[in-house]
């Protein structure tokens, strides 16, 4: 019997090429998109959960409260892991890591490394990261050891055994005593190599006096509790953990939070992140828009399906003539509805293997199809019969109700209720699709706004030439600047910590003595600068004075604070902060001026304290204002100049406005893949209304050449034929508006500076669904218009 039902429906989809073509196009498509949707979804929720302890590891988070400034950071002082373990012995295991960044050499190679972490030696018994040679529980034990990656170990070893070799890495040597596998890419920590934290603590490292310091959060802490552990009666306890370890007379608050290490990467919006972190929002919309993408697909099958009734009907009541019972007419119609879903299935299944080297580079993904996943199966059979059953349930019920003796008559037509569920479904389709083009049009314009918006500051053209700190360039650091200024087409040069759009900087405790007599202690953002940093990016003063070589004591004591940071300070004005005595590291000054407001973090956020000293032993950037009339042969003389000045460091730069745009790369990769997306609901969209025209003017053929005859024109025909779908795209743009508004208007707010959203993006995306529409029917519509009636009314 089954095979007779495969049969019949083999038979029906082929003997209805263009329908079953539409069908299956649309369900193919939209089932494409949903699985790579899919996967980019199951891979930004998995983030953190290869570890073994996943469900128990928790970062220790620091919001520091000052009296005037709250910083919210994913870090914390050294000292919290060891504390916590001496005063709570329900902790198993806490473990601390600090990022560092350094040029490692061996033999003749030589690269400059970003993912350098010092970490505790019992990472590995909190982290499920797997050691290959050595062993891990004592790699990390003993000073300047180190731990690499396999992938790195191939860089610098090739296929040498790498335990006990010697990498050198700002003139220490470190003995490798471990090589572990590659960070997975879906572990919110990446890092190429791990150098024992007993290297940070020696004297003289640089980190030293950190590790006694409660006010400096440098350190990423994590710690192991036991299994069903309540959190909640550990994070009780943690108010009390503060006040044991404030300092005398500190009106700094820290509030230590808890985050489980599974919800860092998509829920934690703190500062400081030590990788990046992927957006709820976002995900929440992408999902929306896979789903609703299956659906419009399935609309075109219920649609299509039931507008082909009258067709259809003649054959069901043969088959009811002949004894076929009602549930085995239903049985008919779902397998035809199963067959198309299958076929469809195994389309998306091709195309998504051949598009998604394409989308891994949209998204910044490295995504793969396992078809032997466990999980990947459930959910592809779970989307076959879910599918199957949601596209020819109701036709099949529909079809199936017909009296053998009307259809046979031809008596048979479309009810009030099914013709208003049709006509709903359209609008539904429609309205989807302008929500998708309102959200499109808004994410490029945002993204457009942040890239063309005001940052306070000139960031065109600036090259910025990282050296890490070295100490061999900032002891020469006024001879490389003189020597690089001697380039025809470089003007300017700056030395400092950091530039805009590099991340806050270090923070600083401070204590500013007020001229009424009260102090104020707070913890700022710094930025360690030279002379003319203000000058050569364009920032203002609106009180006091820059620095300058006519004051000796700027090289050590004098401060500027930007305007935000007076504000929050509770000055009166910004002249009001000047001559303001200021106890901080590593000697005490006063602020000099105060500059204007400048945007040196994303837009996302909005512009907070800042201060800026002098300090040369903390430079570790080159900024240089180039002229625009030859980049290319700038850069070359730069680079040519570079390896005389510094022969033992490779020239690593990148421009200003390209480092500070990188920050919106996951909202710009977002823009992309949803306009994708939009085009992808579009198509399906017009598909289904593509079949809908076909079949409403083939039920019209006479109608049309009856018109003819009595005189109608070819635009008046094409109007007739085109306002009923015109009226429901109309609606389905005024439905969609508010909505798309809602939408958009709630994913801006993670934005501090944004668009407003404007009458007049409704009115494109409307106009666009609209021209869509027209574009999709017209064809039909004029060749119906312009058919000879002779040949309409022949069968008359």
């Amino acid at each position: 019997m089954i095979q007779n039902y495969i049969k019949f429906a083999a038979r029906n989809i082929a003997r209805n090429k263009v329908y079953s073509a539409i069908n299956i196009a649309g369900l193919a498509i939209s089932l494409t998109a949903f699985i790579l949707m899919a996967l980019y979804i199951e891979n930004e929720l998995s983030f953190d959960k290869f570890n073994k302890n996943a469900n128990n590891i928790y970062r220790v988070a620091d919001d520091k409260q000052t009296p005037d400034v709250l910083l919210r950071s994913a870090q914390s002082a050294a000292p919290v892991a060891p504390a916590l373990l001496r005063e709570f012995p329900e902790i198993k295991k806490a473990v601390r890591l600090i990022q560092s960044e350094s040029l490692v050499k061996y033999n003749d190679k030589l690269f400059e490394e970003r993912k350098i972490f010092f970490a505790d030696q019992d990472i590995f018994k909190v982290f499920t990261f797997n050691m290959l040679k050595g062993n891990a529980d004592n790699a990390l034990k003993e000073p300047k050891s180190i731990v690499l990656t396999a992938a790195v170990a191939i860089k610098y070893f090739g296929n040498e055994d790498p335990l006990g070799k010697i990498l050198s890495a700002d003139g220490s040597n470190l003995k490798v005593t471990g090589v572990m596998d590659n960070v997975p890419a879906d572990s919110h920590l990446q890092f190429d190599f791990l150098v024992s934290m007993s290297t940070a603590e020696q004297k003289g490292s640089g980190y030293d006096w950190l590790f006694t310091n409660w006010y400096s959060n440098n350190f990423y802490t994590y710690i192991l509790l036991p299994d069903n552990y309540n959190v909640n009666k550990l994070m009780a306890q943690l108010g009390d953990f503060d006040k044991r370890h404030k300092e005398l007379n500190s009106t700094t608050v820290h509030h230590y939070v808890l985050e489980k290490l599974t919800n860092i990467y998509l829920h934690s919006n703190r500062d400081n992140q030590v990788g990046k972190t992927g957006n709820l929002t976002n995900l929440y919309i992408f999902s929306a828009a896979a789903f609703f993408m299956l659906l419009i697909a399935c609309i075109n099958f219920i649609n299509l399906s039931t507008t082909r009734s009258s067709v259809r009907a003649k054959e069901i009541a043969v088959k009811k003539v002949a004894g076929a019972a009602k549930n085995q007419i239903i049985k008919q119609f779902l397998l035809e509805s199963f067959l198309m879903t299958g076929i469809s299935v195994i389309i998306a299944l091709l195309l998504a293997v051949v598009v998604l080297p394409t989308f891994n580079n949209f998204s910044g993904k490295s995504l793969s199809i396992d078809l032997f996943s466990p999980l990947h199966i459930v959910v592809l059979l779970s989307l076959l019969f879910g599918i199957g059953l949601l596209s020819g349930i109701y036709p099949a019920f529909i079809l199936s109700g017909y009296k053998p003796v009307t259809a046979l008559k031809g008596k048979v037509s479309a009810s009030m209720l099914s013709i208003g569920i049709r006509k709903g479904l359209v609008v539904f389709q429609f309205a989807v699709s302008v929500i998708l083009i309102v959200c499109s049009i808004v994410v490029y314009t945002q993204m457009n706004y942040l890239q063309q918006h005001d940052l306070g500051f000139k960031p065109s053209q600036t090259m910025v030439i990282n050296f890490e700190g070295d100490d061999h360039i900032k002891q020469r650091i006024n001879y490389i600047k003189q020597q690089l200024l001697q380039i025809s087409r470089v003007e300017h040069i700056t030395a400092s910590s950091n530039v805009p759009g590099d991340g806050t900087g270090d923070t600083w405790s401070m204590d500013f003595a007020k001229k009424n007599g009260d102090t104020i202690h707070t913890e700022l953002p710094i930025y360690l600068t030279d002379y003319n940093y203000l000058s050569q990016y364009h920032i203002p003063m609106i009180a006091g004075r820059a620095f300058s070589e006519r004051y000796a004591e700027d090289t050590v004591g004098s401060m500027l604070i930007n305007e935000t940071a007076a504000q929050k300070l509770g000055f009166n004005s910004a002249a009001d902060a000047i001559g303001v005595m200021v106890g901080m590291y590593p000697n005490n000054g006063k602020v000099t001026g105060v500059f204007k407001d400048f945007n040196f973090q994303s837009l996302q956020k909005r512009v907070t304290p800042l201060a800026m000293r002098m300090m040369p032993f903390k430079f570790r950037l080159l900024s240089l204002e180039i002229n625009t009339s030859n980049i290319k042969r700038t850069v070359e003389a730069i680079e040519n100049n570079w390896k005389t000045l510094v022969p033992e460091r490779p020239l690593e730069y990148s421009f200003l406005n390209e480092s500070f745009n990188r920050q919106y790369e996951s909202e710009i990769k977002f823009g992309q893949v949803f306009s994708i997306f939009t085009t992808l609901a579009i198509v399906i969209a017009g598909l289904g209304l593509f079949g809908l025209a076909l079949f409403s003017v083939q039920q019209r053929t006479k109608e049309i050449g009856i018109r003819k005859v009595l005189g109608a024109g070819v635009a008046g025909i094409t109007v007739t034929l085109s306002k009923d779908f015109i009226k429901l795209v109309t609606i389905a743009i005024i439905i969609a508006s508010p909505i798309a508004w809602y939408f958009m208007n709630t994913w801006l707010q993670n934005f501090a500076y944004r668009i407003k959203i404007s009458l007049w993006v409704f009115l494109i995306a409307g106009l666009f669904a609209l021209f869509i529409a027209l574009l999709t029917i017209i064809f039909q519509t004029l060749k119906a218009a312009v058919a000879n009636p002779v040949k309409s009314l022949r069968t008359e």
